[in-house]
């Protein structure tokens, strides 16, 4: 019986031609998919730091409440 030696440098994962391709191929699917989650946590650390400033939505807009309310100016 013969055993396999355990630091054998066997490259039958590789024997196929396109299997390199298709492990590069993997691996920068891999690094994308990555690449949007880094995103998607970076997005959801902002909004709670932004949250603990008192910033608790976004799309609201500021007003300013120094000048009393008159009427719009007319475009010429």
């Amino acid at each position: 019986m013969k055993l396999p030696l355990p630091f054998r440098r066997d490259r039958s994962v590789l024997k196929r031609p396109d299997a390199q391709d298709q492990v590069e191929k993997l691996l920068a699917d891999s690094l994308r998919t990555l690449g949007q989650v880094c995103a998607k946590v970076a997005d959801l650390i902002e909004a709670q730091r932004l949250q603990r400033q008192g910033y608790s939505q976004q799309n609201n807009f500021l007003r300013r409440v120094d000048q009393p309310p008159g009427p719009e100016p007319k475009k010429e």
